[in-house]
């Protein structure tokens, strides 16, 4: 039985996974799932821990399981059994299938496509998840741009960004700028793709991008720090003699640099506001992108 069929055979039936039935599945994986789906579905405790179960009742099983999800990506992360950036992205795709639960259970029911596709998309989760990677042949890529690219993250980031500046969480000025850099990123996308593909350091860029710019909106969890805008100015100033720029362009770059660090060294010595933070941020971001950084 393939794993993936085996994951939505547990998450529908709400039964506890036999050991018999999963005779052609490597050991150390099947062990792996069987742990996985009993920390966080409760399987084998009752017909109710089941998703079915729970959507049929009208509740919430995917948004009530979140902080397990992420607990266990961070642990995943801390012992070296994924990547730091594929354990961010994984947490990312996590509240977005939260989301989607909610919209679907606005009143209270879930329809059997709503189920459907919510017990799919949280299956290839939880591949990645035992697999400590992207990589569902059913995308024929090892990588989760295989499947998705900046630009099509665009309507959600905006989304997560408005929601957070009605809860008054952020500004309307640094909503507005956190939705600037989202589209100069996918600007930088659209720079690495001119060839017709992406680098695995383009790739990480993005992500790293991408996951710094989650962590600006501030409605996921993270557990790793991202570097400090000092650090940052000083691997501008190391990339820029190798950014492949003509001399007059890095010297331009390299005035800007002067003023940031400036600017920078005078907020550490403050208490700079939001618009500040985010206005700092804004002008780093933007010299990284013109001095092809890669974080």
């Amino acid at each position: 039985m393939r794993l993936k069929t085996l994951l939505a055979a547990v998450s529908m039936a709400a039964i506890a996974v036999p050991a018999q039935a999963q005779t052609t599945t490597q050991p150390s994986t099947r062990d792996r799932i069987t742990q996985i789906l009993g920390n966080l579905l409760g399987v084998g405790n009752s017909a109710d821990s089941s998703l079915e179960g729970q959507w049929r009742a009208g509740r919430t099983p995917l948004a009530n399981q979140r902080a397990e999800f992420e607990s266990r990506v961070d642990a995943d992360v801390r012992n070296g059994r994924m990547a730091q950036a594929t354990g961010a992205r994984l947490k990312s795709d996590y509240y977005q299938l939260v989301e989607l639960e909610a919209r679907y259970g606005a009143d209270r029911s879930y329809s059997s496509a709503e189920r459907s596709e919510l017990t799919a998309r949280y299956n290839e989760l939880l591949q990645v998840l035992a697999d400590g990677r992207y990589g569902d042949s059913q995308y024929g890529n090892t990588d989760l741009f295989s499947r998705w690219d900046v630009r099509d993250g665009q309507a959600e980031f905006n989304r997560r960004v408005d929601a957070q500046v009605a809860a008054r969480r952020l500004t309307r000025t640094v909503g507005t700028r956190l939705k600037s850099d989202y589209a100069r990123l996918i600007t930088l996308e659209a720079d690495y793709m001119r060839d017709g593909t992406l680098t695995d350091r383009e790739r990480d860029d993005l992500d790293t991008r991408l996951d710094a710019l989650d962590q600006r909106v501030g409605d996921i969890a993270y557990t790793t720090p991202v570097m400090t805008n000092r650090a940052r100015l000083d691997a501008i100033a190391q990339a820029l003699p190798s950014s492949g720029l003509s001399l007059a362009a890095r010297q331009q770059l390299l005035v800007e640099h002067g003023d940031i660090v400036r600017l920078e060294a005078a907020y550490a010595r403050l208490t700079p506001t939001a618009e500040e933070r985010a206005y700092l941020e804004s002008r780093i971001s933007d010299l990284e992108n013109r001095a092809r950084v890669r974080r």
